[in-house]
């Protein structure tokens, strides 16, 4: 397993940038759901508490990408892999902006 990430390309970075978000806020955005489910009164004293809370879980799931990102650099010196992740964290920013300011 561990092998298979040590390679040097570009799709092993994007593959890496998006999961890694990815699974951070599945992860996030289901202990929120339990935190509702165990206390529903948190959404009637403040409904635009979800409207607020996408882009922010977004935003805090982009934060381990900056670690890898360093580890691929720096550690590695993997170029190619640290560009895909570049990238997908990239686009993972756009999609915050474009969440954030649409709603």
């Amino acid at each position: 397993m561990m092998e298979n990430l040590r390679k040097d390309s570009y799709f092993l970075g994007v593959l890496i940038g998006t999961i890694v978000p990815g699974v951070l806020f599945g992860i996030l955005y289901g202990i929120f759901a339990l935190v509702v489910n165990a206390k529903p009164d948190i959404l009637l004293s403040n409904p635009n508490i979800v409207k607020n809370l996408i882009p922010k879980l977004i935003l805090i799931a982009m934060i381990p990408s900056v670690f890898i990102l360093r580890h691929y650099l720096l550690n590695l010196k993997y170029d190619k892999t640290g560009r895909g992740i570049l990238i997908s964290t990239f686009i993972l920013a756009i999609l915050f902006v474009v969440v954030q300011f649409s709603l």
